[in-house]
């Protein structure tokens, strides 16, 4: 009797032990997983614009400094109710992030040279955006892809392929 009765328990803790773990396989699932297209020695930190293989963009907003050691690493996006997670390989934890529902990519119409307080940028696609905040940086491309996002705080800012730093802008009419 005594073995019957332990039989039974074992029975009913291996049943609730399986049918814990399938609910908790079944809630975790990521809504994308995909890769980004980064070198080796990519720096994540809050504010980073990610665009995956897939073609979505991610603003990072939760608070991360780290350096990712891994060429192209595979990355897989949470959603719990309104707030998105992106899991990275090659960093420690999950991280907050913001997915981008506004963007337009283009191209610098001509030359580049950077930005240095009040600048105009003139796209291809016949968009032109002015430089909304007084950081200064040179450059010499020739009509390099933009990608101009609306990011989680509302305002517009613009990455340009080949530098490492953003601008927020405004559209001019």
């Amino acid at each position: 009797m005594k073995s019957l009765f332990i039989a039974a328990c074992s029975l009913f803790l291996f049943c609730t032990a399986s049918f814990s773990q399938q609910k908790a396989d079944s809630t975790v699932k990521p809504e994308e997983s995909t890769f980004y297209d980064a070198p080796a020695s990519t720096f994540y930190s809050q504010g980073m614009i990610i665009k995956t293989r897939s073609g979505h963009y991610y603003e990072i907003t939760g608070k991360v400094k780290q350096r990712g050691t891994l060429t192209n690493p595979s990355i897989q996006i949470f959603k719990d109710g309104k707030k998105y997670s992106m899991v990275i390989q090659g960093i420690e934890k999950p991280v907050q992030v913001f997915k981008i529902k506004e963007y337009y990519e283009s191209n610098i119409d001509g030359a580049f040279k950077g930005w240095s307080g009040t600048n105009s940028f003139n796209l291809i696609n016949n968009q032109t955006w002015a430089q909304d905040d007084n950081k200064n940086m040179f450059a010499n491309l020739y009509r390099p892809a933009v990608v101009i996002c609306r990011v989680s705080d509302g305002t517009y800012i613009m990455k340009v392929e080949g530098v490492d730093d953003t601008i927020m802008v405004v559209r001019k009419k």
